[in-house]
């Protein structure tokens, strides 16, 4: 009403100013309300305890109880009581989990009393509340009769007035002082603490959206906050004391947040941030350069590159940058190319196009795996004893050879250190293989691996880079969330862990949290970390002064070298032995210290020195990189020229000699070249031109330089093999004594010179919007969205989950991959690693076909079904049961001889997935499309909205908690849910095309009836009731007002409706989600859209064989053998059903993983068995619990073809008896009705 009236408005704008401004000004509120009172325990608090106490605030109506964030006791045995004055219990608090005690808690009166018991088990933190005072409407100071009068009441300020009332169309109405009075009122009402939280938060909330909304109304308040900001003003005040009150609350909450004990940072804090961002005071000269500011401008700077993407307003410029930066390293565009800044243009890209973008880029990533700098063939060769080139065969590799498990992985940085190489993909998983001694390979324990293996340990966090010497034990990794991990030998503290103990997996080094890490580097006894700002970090051995501290100290944790403070630091390298530190500044210098031996530090002479001294024969010449190499020195210009330096023999110098030099030297065989990688080995280097050629030079001991010999190299020479393949190199590395270089798949430089094939293809023809955008602008578009993916997954725990600028307007716009392993970081933190299964729970497969001998629901609301039974055992299902990384639970089939070895695990869910889906539950019914064989999504399934029993929603959960469970263990959940069901799982709300997809007849119909003329049949002859179908297809009533819709009620009908169909799911996702919410973080779910939920909870529908080779192992047959070629053709010639059996027959599950890391480190193993004779007269059996098949050595392809096809359809639930062992009877059986006949209880698997 009042946005319509503008004088209606004005009034009721007045009245809300007028009444914050009493509320503000109420002095006898102030003076008559008790202060409120804290209670807490001690941190930690004490075990075998009875603790009691009383808060009495008089004059107050009731107590209001908040409890501090991070309350925490053991849930069972160490409950909080809180009781009114009289005694009566009101509520018991205790757990672990913020929701356990968050929820509001008021008491009757003006006491309370509490009572805390502990015992001997596991303690927490404790817990602390804070008592306030509900204030008498009457007033303390009130008399008489005039105590209770209605005048009294009316005549006191209201702030739930206001709330209900103020809103942002009302200030069309207003003018510029009322504006500004409501902008005072609102400031002075947040800093009254005798209002509630929630008051005070609300009104910071519609302070925000007053200083910095985009009407004119808030340009007209902009204008006057100078006047506002008067220091004896409430609005100068609070802008005063923000900065101070927003570090306080961050600091408070920080710890909580970062040790998972909270999933976000509170909504006041989320409040106090985003105001502070728009108020800018990330550049008060007071927060710009301090680093405990750091984590405020890395948030204010995601949060306005998300704002101008939401609302397609322009780009920071620092932002811009940033991505230009990385455009220009993949030198995929130019500066004077006119398409340069196309993928920056909101004119070209909309938010649909971004979103198709995405969706090409999740649904087909082999289209955009090299166009993301991904490798194609990776080569390798040299020292391989340890297996450190990865699955190459041979102990010595003298010429390059293609690593074809190194290339499947298409990493976008290898880091090889002392037998042993790192890789890291564009996913940012971390694989390393080699010499396992001391646990350098951060794989956990010290064996030696052979081939690429996982670093679980941190799979879910994003890794950017690592960093490791050529001749070191120790490695570093770099997170997209500017963190650092360490792992391997721990001597002298270069792990920065504060000790000096080795660690086999890795871990967090916390000296350097909130640094914001850009860069690292590794030296055979030292490490050294750059910030954002440009300061250097080192640590570790301090002999010959390499940390630049002044002294030979060793330094267990990083320490900031003060030296170089003024200059900005942007890279760094560290070397071994009694080694040397290099690192370049931004103002053109280079510089070197530490140990000073040939030379080495470049300035002449071998003295050391324990400071940064500038190498001054360097100073101007475009240096960009540096590298250390056993006693040598490295240098790369941007002209692409090398310089060496340091010890002279193997000729690691590349200069012709053995002789020492002790100042920088260009390597004259080089010239002309143009170099844009380089790398050192302990004594040999490897280059590599913008042409894509590779030179190696230095010692040739175990073939490194791949030339085909073990004889040095004096300088520079080209690696014919590499030539002889024409293909384009572009990176290259090193390790202690191997070498590796990368190749793009498409030798030349591609169309539009572009050069390494990185220009995506043409769009498939579904993504329609892309098809007339040029490719170089698609692949800007991405590398932008891919940085805006990794500045804002960092600081996800202060966006809001829903409104404007939230988590729900940006998933759409996040890549999935920055995004999920964001997401699998927080699940992986809560992770119990501890156990090997949960409960054992009995199952009685036996009863479900007894139950269902007639079809229909196994048993009363399918209570028989493994599934129901299931639901009868969820409270063994405890919360550290549910956290567990894989088995949640073990199974004994009752009348089955089964052990469960994972297999009947595997089993059970599949059984269940099965029962949802073929009517023995009610919880899921076809859609109504699929009941009328006709629109989309026929074949999938939606919830029954008339499953709402508290036993069925009951069930409901527990299908959250299954959901949950696969999102957590990665164990792919076989479900065909309908993609409107994933989006509200997701947290989406549905929308009108959202029915069409699942109800094509219904909007249409709607429309029908709402645009009918008033003389049409339809209302004259047709008796249409005032009822809707809903989706299960009964008829539901949506007025007592109407019985049948007319012309005048039409539009009435049409709004109840769809608003009945749009929320008739409501109830039951609601308690899916709650199950889902006591195994991963759903709020984190606002991230996904319904489809990259599906794909987290279900795996791919399709099922890639290319994924399946990538985790095959062979025994008792070679990969190459015809038997083995034969089985991947038939597995080619299987339909997707047919390989879901397969799949199902094998591994007790219907489809597979989304990635290889998803495997969790299991491999399917083929082995071929020659005990049956004659092979062909059996059937392969199956080992579900050890992803094991095992086969004859059949004859032919179509024997092969015909005994798989059998087994995976008659064979394909778990031995209720035994392992499988069937022999067939007869001749040579060709045909699957042969084998039925043969034996007809034949079961191969277990």
């Amino acid at each position: 009403m009042g946005s319509c009236n503008s004088t209606i408005g004005a009034m009721l704008l007045e009245i809300c100013v007028t009444e914050l401004e009493d509320t503000a000004n109420s002095t006898q509120t102030m003076i008559t309300t008790p202060h409120p009172i804290v209670q807490e325990s001690s941190h930690p608090y004490v075990d075998d305890v009875t603790l009691r106490g009383h808060v009495r605030l008089p004059g107050a109506d009731a107590l209001r109880v908040e409890f501090d964030r991070r309350c925490s006791t053991e849930r069972r045995h160490d409950p909080l009581q809180i009781m009114d004055g009289s005694g009566r219990i009101i509520a018991t608090r205790s757990g672990r989990e913020w929701s356990d005690w968050s929820s509001e808690l008021r008491v009757p009166g003006d006491e309370l009393r509490w009572t805390f018991t502990s015992d001997s088990s596991v303690n927490g933190w404790g817990w602390r509340f804070t008592v306030y005072p509900v204030a008498s409407a009457r007033g303390a100071g009130a008399s008489g009769t005039s105590a209770g009068s209605d005048r009294r009441v009316l005549s006191q300020p209201s702030m739930e007035m206001v709330t209900c009332l103020l809103d942002k169309r009302l200030y069309a109405a207003a003018d510029r002082a009322l504006m500004a009075r409501l902008a005072a009122a609102l400031a002075q009402c947040s800093q009254l603490s005798f209002l509630s939280a929630s008051q005070r938060m609300w009104a910071l909330q519609r302070l925000h959206c007053l200083l910095v909304g985009e009407d004119a109304k808030a340009e007209a308040v902009a204008s006057q906050l100078q006047e506002l900001k008067a220091p004896d003003s409430a609005l100068g005040s609070l802008l005063e004391e923000l900065p101070q009150a927003l570090l306080r609350q961050y600091e408070y909450e920080d710890g909580s947040v970062r040790a998972g004990l909270h999933l976000m940072h509170s909504d006041f804090f989320k409040v106090l941030v985003a105001l502070a961002c728009d108020l800018e005071l990330d550049k008060l000269p007071i927060l710009s350069d301090s680093h405990k500011w750091s984590w405020f401008r890395r948030y204010c700077h995601a949060s306005r590159v998300a704002k101008a993407l939401v609302h397609r307003t322009p780009l920071p410029m620092s932002f811009c940058m940033e991505v230009r930066k990385k455009l220009s390293t993949g030198e995929l565009h130019h500066e004077d190319d006119e398409e340069y800044l196309e993928h920056e243009r909101h004119t070209i890209f909309r938010k649909e196009h971004d979103e198709q973008l995405l969706v090409w880029l999740n649904r087909r990533p082999e289209d955009w795996t090299l166009s993301w700098a991904g490798s194609g063939t990776i080569y390798g060769w040299g020292h391989n004893h340890r297996g450190q080139l990865g699955g190459v065969e041979g102990a010595k590799v003298k010429t390059p050879i293609a690593c074809e498990a190194l290339s499947t992985l298409r990493p976008v940085q290898l880091a090889g250190g002392e037998q042993t190489l790192f890789a890291v993909t564009a996913d940012g998983k971390v694989y390393a293989t080699g010499y396992g001694a001391g646990g350098r390979l951060g794989i956990g324990g010290t064996d030696s691996v052979l081939v690429p293996t996982l670093l679980e340990s941190i799979q879910q966090v994003f890794i950017k880079k690592v960093a490791v010497n050529s001749g070191g034990k120790h490695c570093l990794a770099l997170s997209a969330d500017s963190d650092v991990y360490s792992w391997g030998e721990g001597d002298d503290g270069k792990l920065g862990h504060g000790n000096r103990q080795s660690y086999e997996t890795p871990k967090l080094i916390e000296a350097l949290q909130g640094y914001e890490i850009v860069d690292i580097a590794c030296g055979g006894a030292h490490s050294a970390a750059i910030t954002a700002s440009g300061h250097l970090y080192t640590w570790g051995k301090g002999r010959y002064g390499r940390l630049g501290h002044g002294d030979s100290e060793d330094q267990l944790k990083p320490k900031l070298v003060e030296a170089l403070l003024g200059y900005k630091v942007v890279d760094v390298a560290c070397g071994s032995g009694d080694a040397q530190t290099l690192c370049i500044t931004d103002d053109d210098n280079v510089w070197s210290w530490g140990d000073g031996d040939y030379g080495k530090l470049g300035r002449g002479g071998s003295d050391g020195c324990k400071i940064p001294m500038k190498i001054e024969s360097l100073a101007g010449l475009g240096v960009v990189k540096v590298e250390c190499g056993s006693q040598f020195s490295v240098a790369l210009t941007r002209s692409g020229s090398v310089y060496t330096w340091g010890k002279g023999d193997y000729h690691r110098l590349g200069h012709g000699s053995g002789d020492h030099v002790r100042r920088p030297k260009k390597v004259a065989a080089l010239q002309g070249k143009k170099i844009v990688s380089i790398a050192t080995g302990s004594l040999h280097c490897v280059a590599c031109s913008d042409e894509g050629e590779v030179f190696t030079w230095g010692d040739n001991d175990e073939g490194q330089l791949g030339d085909g010999t073990t004889n040095a190299i004096q300088r520079p020479r080209l690696v014919t093999h590499l030539q002889t393949n024409a293909k384009k190199i572009t990176s290259v590395a090193c390790g202690s004594a191997h070498t590796l270089a990368w190749s793009t798949s498409q030798g030349g430089g591609g169309a539009g010179g572009t050069g390494g094939g990185r220009v995506p293809p043409s769009p498939p023809l579904e993504y329609d919007l892309l098809r007339d955008v040029p490719a170089r602008a698609l692949h800007g578009r991405l590398l932008l969205l891919h940085h805006f993916a990794e500045l804002v997954c960092p600081c996800i725990a202060m966006f809001p989950i829903s409104g404007a600028d939230s988590l729900h307007q940006l998933r759409s716009i996040l890549v999935y991959g920055i995004k999920e392993a964001t997401f699998r970081k927080v699940v992986q933190a809560t992770m119990v690693r501890d156990k090997h299964h949960g409960p054992v729970i009995e199952l009685n497969r036996l009863q479900v076909k007894r139950s269902r001998s007639r079809g229909g629901l196994a048993g009363v609301d399918g209570m028989k079904s493994v599934f129901g039974q299931m639901v009868s055992k969820l409270p063994l299902l405890t919360s550290e049961t549910l956290a567990l990384p894989h088995r949640v639970w073990k199974v004994e089939f009752v009348g089955e001889s089964v052990d469960d070895c994972g297999g009947g695990y595997s089993e059970s869910i599949a059984e269940m997935c099965d029962e949802l889906q073929n009517g023995s539950l009610p919880l899921l019914i076809p859609t109504p499309n699929g009941r009328d064989e006709s629109g989309a999504n026929r074949d999938c399934f939606i919830l029954n909205p008339r499953a709402n029993s508290c036993l069925h929603l009951n069930m409901f959960r527990f299908l959250g908690v299954l959901m949950g469970i696969a999102i957590r263990t990665g164990s792919p959940l076989s479900l065909s849910l309908a993609e409107p069901v994933w989006k509200q799982l997701a947290g989406m709300e549905l929308t009108p095309a959202d029915l069409t997809e699942i109800d094509r007849e219904y909007v249409p119909g709607l429309l029908c009836i709402r645009d009918a003329a008033p003389e049409e049949q339809l209302f004259q002859n047709l008796e249409m009731p005032f009822s809707t179908p809903s989706a299960s297809g009964n008829d539901v009533p949506l007025s007592t007002r109407y019985k049948r819709i007319t012309y005048e009620n039409r539009l009435e009908y049409v709004r109840l409706a769809l608003n009945f169909r749009l929320h008739e799911f409501d109830e039951q996702v609601k308690a899916v989600r709650d199950g889902m919410s006591r195994v991963v973080p759903v709020p984190l779910l606002s991230l996904f859209s319904g489809y990259e939920l599906e794909t987290m909870v279900c795996g791919s529908p399709d099922i890639p064989l290319s994924l399946l080779k990538s985790v095959a192992t062979y025994k008792g047959i070679d990969y190459s053998a015809p038997l083995i070629q034969w089985f991947w053709e038939v597995m080619e010639e299987f339909t997707n059903q047919e390989r879901s059996l397969f799949l199902r027959f094998v591994w007790g599950r219907t489809r597979l993983p989304r990635t290889i890391a998803d495997f969790r480190g299991r491999d399917f193993v083929i082995q071929i068995l020659d005990k049956y004779s004659p092979p062909d007269h059996f059937l392969p059996e199956s080992y579900t619990c050890f992803f094991l098949l095992k086969m004859p050595r059949y004859s032919c392809k179509h024997v092969l073809q015909q005994k798989l096809k059998y087994a995976i359809h008659f064979c394909k639930s778990i031995d209720k008896d035994e392992y499988a062992r069937v022999a067939m009877a007869g001749d040579l059986a060709v045909s699957s009705s042969s084998d039925a006949e043969s034996d007809p209880e034949m079961d191969s698997s277990n």
